[in-house]
C-alpha cells in the first residue's frame, strides 16, 4: 500500500516495516515478498483485473494488495498452496475486511486451478518486460540493441557487492577471511577492490564490517573514484555526496585528501558522517545546495570535483524496482535541467587544468550525453573532454555508459570534463 497506492519509496516503507518487525526472518520474509510484487507488477496487476468480476472501491484497495501479495506467493515465491490460501484469508479479518475472505479465497484457488501461462514474446510490451509503456518506449529508442539485456537485468535480484577498505587491508586478504567464515565470495572485473558476496547475508553479519573493512557499494560506482586521478595534494568537492561512498572511496585512497563533502538533505549528511565514521575516516562535511556554493565569499576552488548528478535512477532498477511504478515521462527533462544546472553551477570552482567528473545512475541520453553537450555549447572553448579509455561499459560520444546487466553491473555513466589552463573566451 504504502509503496503502489501512496507513492513511497520501497526503501523508506522497508525502513519502518523493520521497526515493527525486529525478528530477522520475518523482515526478511516480507522483504523478499514486496520486492517481487513490485518487480512483476504489471504482470501480477493485470492477471488479478482479469480474475476480478468488478473493481474494488477505493477504501478497499487494501485487498487488492493482499491479492497481490498470494498470487505472486503462488505464482513466484512457490508457497504451498494450502498456506497462501489459509493465511491470505485470514489476513481479511486482520485487515478488518472480513466480507472479502470469499472473494480472496475464490481468486486464489481459481489461479490454483488454472494457472496462468507465461508471458511470451507475443504479450505486450508492458507485461512481457514488467515495465510501464512509456518506459518500455523511452529504453527501447536509446538502446534498440540491448533492449532485451537491459530488462531482463532491471527484474533480476542484484548481486551483494562490497568495496574492500584499501587502507585497511587488502582484497586478497579479505576473500581469504571470508572463506575461513564459510561465506563464498569472488573478485569482481573491473574495479579492483571489488568483492562479490555470494552467500546470502546481512552486511552486518559481514566480518569486519562494524571495524571499517568494507562498505557496500555495486562494482559500477566503484569506478568513480578512480576516474578521478586524484593527486595527495588535491583538493577535492564531492558534490551530492549522500550517502557517501564515493567520498570514503577517495578517503581509502588517499587519506589525507583535502577532501569536501557536500549535500543539500540533513538527513543524509547523517550517513556520510556514520559511514566516515565506521570506517575512521575524516573530511569536511556540509549542508549546502551545490547550486549556491559559487555564491560563498571567500570562494573555495578545487582541483577536482566530483558530480554524481541527481537523476531519475533508471539504470538501478533492479536494486530499486519501485522507480518502475513512479517515474513519469516528464521526470526526465525536469531531471536534466537540474544536472545541467548543477554542472554550470560548479564549474566556476574548478581551477585551470582540473577536472570534473559527472556520473549519473541512469541509461537515458537526455540525462547523458545531452546535458555534456548542452554545457559545451555555453563554455566558449574553456571546457575539453577527457576520453575516458576504460575496457568496461561502452564509449559514447561524451563519456562511457555502462548499462544495467554488463558483467552483472548497475547501469551507470561517467563523463571527464577538464577546464583548459589558458582560456578562450573572450
Amino acid at each position: 500500500m504504502a509503496v503502489i497506492v501512496e507513492g513511497n519509496t520501497l526503501d523508506t516503507s522497508l525502513d519502518g516495516m523493520r521497526a515493527k518487525n525486529p525478528n530477522p526472518t520475518t523482515s526478511a520474509y516480507i522483504q523478499n515478498s514486496v520486492y517481487t510484487v513490485i518487480r512483476r507488477y504489471y504482470e501480477l496487476d493485470s492477471l488479478l483485473t482479469r480474475l476480478m468480476a468488478r473493481p474494488l472501491r477505493s477504501r478497499d484497495r487494501v485487498i487488492r494488495m493482499l491479492l497481490l501479495a498470494g498470487l505472486n506467493e503462488l505464482l513466484f515465491l512457490k508457497t504451498p498452496n494450502y498456506a497462501v490460501v489459509d493465511e491470505s484469508v485470514s489476513a481479511c479479518a486482520d485487515l478488518d475486511r472480513g466480507w472479502a475472505k470469499g472473494l480472496v479465497n475464490g481468486i486464489l484457488r481459481s489461479t490454483i486451478r488454472n494457472p496462468p501461462c507465461e508471458n511470451s514474446s507475443t504479450a505486450e510490451p508492458e507485461l512481457r518486460w514488467n515495465h510501464s509503456g512509456w518506459l518500455v518506449s523511452a529504453i527501447s529508442q536509446d538502446w534498440p540493441e540491448f533492449t532485451e539485456q537491459i530488462f531482463a537485468a532491471n527484474n533480476t535480484h542484484p548481486p551483494f557487492i562490497v568495496r574492500v577498505n584499501q587502507a585497511r587491508t587488502t582484497r586478497e586478504c579479505y576473500l581469504e577471511l571470508l572463506a575461513n567464515c564459510g561465506i563464498s565470495a569472488r573478485a569482481v572485473q573491473y574495479a579492483p577492490l571489488g568483492v562479490h558476496v555470494l552467500t546470502p547475508c546481512p552486511v552486518e553479519a559481514l566480518p569486519g564490517f562494524s571495524d571499517g573493512l568494507l562498505s557496500v557499494q555495486d562494482e559500477a560506482a566503484q569506478l568513480a573514484a578512480p576516474l578521478l586521478n586524484c593527486a595527495p595534494t588535491d583538493r577535492v568537492l564531492d558534490a551530492c555526496a549522500a550517502p557517501g561512498g564515493k567520498a570514503t572511496h577517495l578517503l581509502e585512497m588517499n587519506p589525507d585528501l583535502d577532501l569536501t563533502a557536500i549535500d543539500i538533505s540533513t538527513q543524509r549528511l547523517k550517513d556520510i558522517e556514520e559511514n566516515l565514521s565506521r570506517l575512521g575516516l575524516h573530511c569536511r562535511v556540509r549542508r549546502i545546495d551545490a547550486n549556491q556554493l559559487k555564491e560563498e565569499r571567500p570562494r573555495r576552488t578545487f582541483e577536482r570535483i566530483l558530480l554524481d548528478a541527481p537523476c531519475s535512477g533508471l539504470g538501478v532498477i533492479r536494486r530499486h524496482p519501485d522507480i518502475k511504478l513512479h517515474r513519469t515521462p516528464d521526470d526526465l527533462p525536469r531531471a536534466a535541467a537540474q544536472q545541467l544546472q548543477l554542472i554550470k553551477s560548479l564549474w566556476p570552482l574548478l581551477v585551470p587544468g582540473g577536472e570534473l567528473l559527472y556520473a549519473t545512475c541512469s541509461l537515458m541520453r537526455v540525462e547523458n550525453d545531452a546535458v555534456i553537450a548542452a554545457f559545451l555549447e555555453t563554455q566558449n572553448n574553456s571546457a575539453e573532454i577527457r576520453e575516458i579509455t576504460e575496457n568496461w561499459g561502452r564509449a559514447t560520444t561524451f563519456g562511457r555508459q555502462i548499462l544495467p546487466g554488463d558483467h552483472n553491473m548497475d547501469g551507470f555513466y561517467y563523463a571527464r570534463i577538464a577546464k583548459r589552463s589558458v582560456s578562450n573566451s573572450p
